[in-house]
């Protein structure tokens, strides 16, 4: 079993660098990125009030950038975390090897078979496409490990969520539970990742909510001198343009002369 301080210290230490790239997504998020998103969702979704827009777009915006953070630096470095330090339920001897080759994140071999374990935060993260390609890369593999005359075990592993297979593939797909003890030996370790997050949950968080709450006000200033009406009507035609129209609109002298306003140094400087 994983000793609780060094899962604690290894959850630590990934949330902090989790929470320093939001904070940096966050810090470099522009009201041109946001209005990137589909305006025709929001106006059929009868958003008219401007604070909600640009809280809706954010959240949004927020929602995606933190689940391939998420993934990439917290998911997948816990999983190669888990293959390190664990043990096989079987108490069978193994070596894990981290990024052993294309398709694959963690390799774990034992005296009888060899696992080739790509790791994914979400079971949502494949297309039809991508995963033909994961499956082709596995292919490969499989085919210049055949001199080691082991067991060969593709898997896909999900941090979270549940998979059952309705027939058999050639590659497995594990999430949950079932993928972390076949990582970490332990079977409930997938509770004890959430367990090891509360503290760290705990400091992070207010100090994020604060920076949000600072670049809504930013953002939705920005929003309001540029596509809303002096009758505090958002001006959709003006939205839709920005977003889709063949050449990019450009910006209105009010904007332009306030962010100059607001970039000048004090009269008394």
């Amino acid at each position: 079993m994983i000793p609780d301080a060094q899962l604690h210290a290894e959850v630590g230490r990934l949330l902090g660098i989790l929470y320093a790239k939001r904070f940096a997504a966050l810090d470099k998020l522009s009201l041109g990125r946001l209005l990137s998103k589909n305006p025709y969702l929001y106006r059929a979704l009868g958003i008219a009030d401007s604070l909600e827009f640009i809280q809706q777009l954010m959240i949004a915006f927020v929602s995606s950038s933190d689940e391939t953070i998420f993934g990439n630096d917290f998911i997948e470095p816990l999983a190669i975390f888990a293959a390190t330090h664990g043990t096989a339920s079987d108490g069978e001897l193994r070596n894990v090897t981290v990024g052993a080759g294309a398709g694959q994140d963690i390799a774990i071999e034992t005296a009888n078979s060899y696992l080739a374990i790509s790791v994914k935060s979400s079971k949502n993260i494949f297309n039809s496409q991508s995963a033909k390609g994961q499956g082709s890369e596995f292919q490969a593999l499989q085919a210049r490990l055949k001199k080691l005359n082991k067991g060969f075990r593709p898997i896909i592993g999900y941090g979270y969520g549940r998979k059952t297979e309705r027939k058999a593939t050639p590659v497995e797909k594990l999430a949950g539970q079932v993928f972390w003890e076949l990582l970490s030996g332990e079977r409930d370790f997938y509770l004890r990742i959430s367990h090891a997050m509360e503290q760290f949950a705990g400091q992070h968080g207010p100090a994020y909510q604060q920076a949000f709450a600072t670049k809504h006000q930013q953002l939705l200033r920005e929003f309001m001198l540029e596509y809303v009406q002096p009758s505090g009507v958002i001006s959709w035609d003006k939205v839709v343009e920005f977003n889709s129209a063949q050449a990019k609109p450009r910006k209105t002298p009010l904007t332009t002369s306030a962010r100059k306003k607001k970039s000048a140094p004090p009269a008394n400087a």
